[in-house]
């Protein structure tokens, strides 16, 4: 087992002489192997070793002895630990996303943190996937149709940041070998009990299609690693095609690409393809939610009239133009630059704007006023128009500021404190897609506070012990509150 892994990080060069390897290490079977056969090979390869667990405050108890357990087996082996407690759910709640990719998430950023907090000038950080979990990987990419790259699976190393990479020593091994290893050596371990819940794609795939692909041949899984492993090398080939094609056939402007149909027509269609998805990663900041679909859909523009449109993820558009296509920001959906709009309105912060005292600024397409006032005696009638919006000023932590919507958005929409995704707010509403990036919002973080022109937040809303009232006016553009009430 230590020889076919030490072979298998050779062979990728994942791990050189003087490296610092950070190994995440959960206390599951994986990463216990991993840690043990690193902190084997640390002394012959001559890297530096330590660890970082993070526990991700969703299995109560469970959790928590997770990370009793590996402290314990890291001061057993004298391997540094670094131990990292987050939320996940809260996460997941105010970003919108799911609690598996929430999760994972701060477990990276975790692993950013760690990194940066040892310093070195390049930081290898190694993860516990296996054979059987890339087997797993291409097929869910399979599954919802991600394309050639999809199906490359899992890569022995990518960047995280510019001093630190992923890298995946045990691909090259079976969870069966790993368990044999454990059992031989006499090391027990943890398990996840989410890992059992069906609720995950990726586990209906490991306890449910995997055990009938392996019925049907027992070699099922070292199969679809080999021929993912064929497929990567494919992509690393034409990854190197595709940067040529992008010198001679794309236009780089400020925050777009043009790719110029002339320049394209005799070349192969593959090409074309990940010459698309290549443009898309490099506009989005990421490949995640890119898929075949939308390549093809942008390939067919090119023989479309001029002016035709389409819709892509991360807020990006693909657009007919006269030289071919152009793929940049939808110009309806443009995002404030927030900094240009910040408002120290906090009470521990401010000295500009007092009780009594009004304060104007310009925002995109109009202006604000923002005041504060006390109230006195009986509560007074809450303004009930458009754009002018009543708040609980002290209930306010948080510097305002003005801007367009940002990914985690979120609104308080009951007195109970539930949240909804800006988004989903958006969805209820029946607002066009192409019109959501207009709105001005006024947030604190990501608490979005006022959608301009709609509905505040349940959490600022006055109320009968509210004690000072921050009022603030937008007017201009279309909007005129003298008329619109």
């Amino acid at each position: 087992m230590t020889e076919k892994v030490s072979e298998y990080i050779a062979e990728e060069n994942l791990i050189e002489k003087g490296d610092y390897v950070l190994a995440g290490v959960s206390g599951g079977a994986d990463s216990v192997c991993l840690l043990y056969l690193l902190s084997e090979l640390s002394e012959k390869m001559g890297f530096s070793l330590s660890v970082v667990h993070v526990e991700h405050g969703i299995r109560g108890e469970e959790s928590r002895t997770d990370e009793a357990f590996v402290q314990k087996l890291c001061d057993k082996l004298k391997i540094p630990c670094r131990i990292f407690r987050v939320n996940a759910a809260d996460f997941a709640a105010e970003t919108g996303t799911g609690l598996e990719e929430a999760a994972r998430v701060l477990r990276y950023e975790c692993y950013e943190k760690a990194a940066a907090e040892i310093g070195e000038l390049k930081i290898k950080i190694a993860l516990a996937h296996h054979a059987g979990d890339n087997a797993e990987t291409v097929l869910f990419q399979m599954i919802r149709g991600s394309g050639l790259y999809g199906l490359s699976g899992i890569r022995p190393m990518r960047p995280l940041t510019e001093s630190a990479v992923i890298i995946r020593p045990l691909l090259s091994v079976s969870r069966g070998e790993i368990e044999a290893y454990l059992k031989r050596i006499g090391q027990d371990y943890r398990t996840d009990s989410t890992n059992l819940d069906a609720v995950y794609s990726r586990n209906r795939i490991r306890n449910l299609v995997m055990p009938e692909f392996l019925q049907i041949n027992a070699q099922a899984e070292s199969h679809i690693n080999r021929s993912a492993k064929m497929i990567r090398q494919l992509c690393e080939y034409m990854d190197g095609q595709v940067a040529e094609l992008k010198n001679t056939a794309c236009a780089c402007e400020k925050d777009a690409v043009v790719m110029r149909k002339n320049s394209l027509e005799n070349v192969p269609e593959p090409l074309v393809s990940g010459l698309i998805l290549q443009v898309l990663k490099e506009l989005a900041g990421s490949a995640k939610d890119f898929a075949s679909v939308h390549t093809e859909a942008v390939m067919r523009l090119f023989f479309r009239q001029t002016g035709r449109r389409i819709i892509l993820p991360y807020g990006l558009c693909a657009e007919r133009i006269y030289e071919g296509v152009k793929i940049g920001r939808q110009k309806n959906r443009e995002v404030f630059e927030p900094e240009a709009f910040v408002l120290e309105l906090t009470a521990q912060q401010s000295v500009r704007l007092e009780a009594g005292e009004t304060v104007c600024f310009d925002v995109p397409n109009g202006k604000m006023e923002a005041r504060i006032f006390k109230t006195v005696g009986e509560l007074q009638e809450i303004s009930k128009k458009r754009y002018t919006k009543w708040f609980d000023y002290d209930r306010i932590k948080d510097s305002l500021q003005i801007r367009g919507r940002k990914s985690g958005d979120y609104l308080v929409i009951d007195d109970k404190g539930h949240k909804k995704r800006l988004k989903s707010w958006f969805i209820d509403e029946k607002i066009p897609g192409e019109e959501r990036g207009r709105y001005l919002l006024l947030a604190a973080g990501a608490h979005v506070l006022w959608v301009v022109g709609k509905r505040i937040s349940a959490d600022v809303k006055v109320r009968e012990s509210t004690k000072r009232i921050l009022e603030i006016r937008f007017y201009g553009g279309n909007y005129d509150e003298d008329k619109t009430n």
